[in-house]
């Protein structure tokens, strides 16, 4: 076992004592921390490796919260089935917004995805029939089949644990591809890539389709833990929390995307004592980290790690 192997194995044993022996809530916080980082490595597919922008990255993850919701709650699927559903969902209509996405760029595209941001939270709000509206939507809890027990925090905690582990080894995996040098190649210079051979709008299409999967993965996994879902947590406040995960982490780095979703997850718990304050500590936070850290909380990461270790680490992430 390499020290990147053993790091891994350390923090999940340290996540399930964590969450076996603290109680309910902080079980609970564990888990929405490890969805932001699922939403943070496909926001980062996106942002940091591909090179394109999005606003609406939490659109997708209500695609995927709603898909799932609503195939649980009305058609009484199991969770574990409608979650890939919902992620499939959002994968699809992300294929479809990166269509004409594929001849945009920097601030148009970035108009086009808050475009389409406005568009799913009007459809969420009028369609009150299906999706409760501004009401929401409550959630049945979980089950592994109809006739289980409902499953305990412990449990979803587990299955969020797992659902996070994969999803950083597809990422990680899928940079070390073809696809991801593609990815690279598209970011440093479209024009370049075209002329090397790479179609620079199936690269941006599949960037688009990857990212926006991930994204519902994440909602489907929120829809399950939280047991209720509103357009409220999936509006612009969430998609630029959301952009801020990745550049206080680090554009480009998957461990980047971890330490700033966990980080920026863990402080609204921090500043409980001053709640009133938590947007303006998170803006001065970005405001410092883009000042002072422009390469993120990974260049520290990258700083406690063995000379060799740290190389290896940025040829993969």
């Amino acid at each position: 076992m390499n020290v990147r192997s053993a790091i891994g194995a350390i923090g999940v044993v340290a996540l399930v004592f964590v969450a076996s022996a603290f109680g309910t809530y902080p079980t609970y916080l564990l888990s929405l921390a490890m969805i932001n980082v699922i939403a943070a490595v496909g926001l980062n597919l996106l942002i940091g490796n591909s090179g394109q922008i999005s606003l609406c990255h939490s659109s997708f993850m209500a695609v995927g919260a709603y898909v799932s919701a609503l195939l649980t709650a009305r058609l009484g699927l199991p969770f574990w089935a409608a979650i890939p559903v919902g992620a499939a969902a959002a994968a699809g209509i992300g294929a479809l917004l990166g269509l004409p996405a594929r001849r945009l760029s920097g601030i148009y595209l970035a108009l086009a995805t808050l475009g389409f941001l406005q568009i799913v939270q009007i459809a969420i709000e009028e369609f009150a029939d299906v999706t409760g509206g501004v009401r929401g939507l409550t959630i049945p809890k979980a089950r592994v089949v109809a006739s289980a027990a409902p499953m305990s925090a412990f449990a979803l905690f587990c299955v969020v644990l797992v659902s996070c582990a994969f999803s950083i080894w597809v990422a990680r995996n899928l940079l070390r591809s073809r696809l991801g040098r593609e990815f690279n190649a598209v970011r440093q210079s479209p024009h370049a890539a075209q002329a090397l051979g790479i179609s620079v709008a199936r690269v941006k299409l599949t960037a688009f389709a990857l990212s926006s999967g991930y994204a519902g993965f994440a909602g489907g996994l929120f829809a399950i833990v939280v047991g209720f879902v509103d357009p409220n947590e999936f509006g612009i406040g969430a998609a630029l929390r959301q952009l801020t995960f990745i550049v206080i982490g680090g554009i480009g780095s998957i461990v980047g995307s971890i330490l700033g979703a966990v980080v920026l997850s863990a402080l609204p718990e921090l500043l409980r004592p001053v709640k009133e304050y938590n947007e303006l500590v998170s803006a001065l936070l970005l405001l410092a980290a883009l000042l002072f850290m422009p390469h993120g909380l990974v260049m520290l990461w990258r700083r406690l790690l063995p000379t060799r270790l740290v190389a290896t680490r940025e040829s993969a992430a």
